[in-house]
């Protein structure tokens, strides 16, 4: 996952019969590494030179977007997206690189049928590319952090009825709705506003009280709008002490099933790896196990 300010890198290597095998995951900042130093592992690895590799873009590269999806032949579909996206985007729509990916069947008495959209803006994907292809000889995925988070959560014995993730990153949330491997419902959740006027203490509680508002919200919609059986557990997940001390505050407020997202009961981790799993490392994590196979 490259990005201005940080890089993360993960290894995964799958397991026939066990659990995915955790190589590395760890996020450097630029001040300390250089992006392209970060990729030395995969260049130089025997055993990983021709490994597929899949990168992530960063949050300010693309826009994620629920569109309804125009009547027209498969073949053409990116290209009627493209240009019911040209009022949304701030660049024009030709400089857009667009994919689509379905959501699952609405309920039987909503309308219209709705599709994921994703924009990223051309330069944005040629700088991935330029750093990753020369690089990393089986780079063929660019992903973005929501379906890293479904890859996951498609990991838990709770995705097979439905389930959330909560990941928190540096002043904002990233929840996700999944079932059976599908992504239902993304939503970012911004905090910096909200703790701009915090008192020093009580900030925890707080933290749960705007994020149970949000995630009661989404799971109302995913609920009524998919005719899907209510969503019963929440993981919380931060790479450090922020997801355990929200737990409590989030089963007071939801009286949810609320549960740490460990790592280490997912992945077999290797010796002496310590995976770094803040934002960064959790996204290339599961752009990791897409690459692998271990994702839908």
């Amino acid at each position: 996952m490259p990005a201005d300010r940080e890089t993360a890198l993960a290894i995964v290597r799958t397991q026939k019969g066990g659990k995915p095998l955790l190589r590395h995951c760890a996020v450097h900042p630029a001040i300390e590494i250089r992006a392209e130093h970060v990729l030395a592992p995969v260049n130089h690895s025997r055993d990983l030179v021709r490994a597929p590799v899949s990168a992530v873009l960063s949050a300010q590269d693309y826009q994620l977007v629920q569109v309804e999806a125009p009547d027209v032949q498969p073949s053409e579909l990116r290209s009627a997206v493209r240009w019911s996206l040209r009022d949304i985007l701030n660049y024009p729509v030709t400089e857009a690189v667009v994919d689509v990916f379905e959501i699952p069947d609405k309920a039987r008495y909503v309308e219209s049928q709705m599709i994921f959209a994703v924009a990223a803006h051309s330069e944005a994907i040629k700088r991935v590319v330029n750093l990753v292809k020369p690089r990393a000889r089986g780079f063929d995925v660019i992903d973005i952090p929501e379906l890293c988070l479904r890859n996951l959560t498609s990991l838990l014995p709770q995705d097979e009825h439905g389930t959330a993730l909560l990941a928190l990153g540096e002043g904002f949330a990233q929840l996700v709705l999944t079932c059976q491997g599908s992504l239902y419902l993304a939503r970012r959740i911004d905090l910096t506003k909200r703790q701009d006027s915090l008192s020093l203490d009580g900030s925890e509680e707080s933290d749960a009280q705007a994020l149970a508002i949000e995630l009661q919200r989404s799971l109302n919609y995913y609920e009524s709008h998919y005719d899907r059986t209510p969503i019963a557990n929440v993981f919380v997940a931060s790479g450090d002490a922020r997801a355990e001390q929200l737990l409590e505050p989030l089963r007071t407020e939801t009286g949810l099933e609320v549960e740490l997202f460990d790592v280490e009961e997912f992945f077999e981790v290797a010796p002496g790896v310590e995976p770094d799993t803040h934002f960064p490392g959790l996204c290339a994590l599961g752009a990791a196990l897409r690459a692998n196979g271990n994702a839908p």
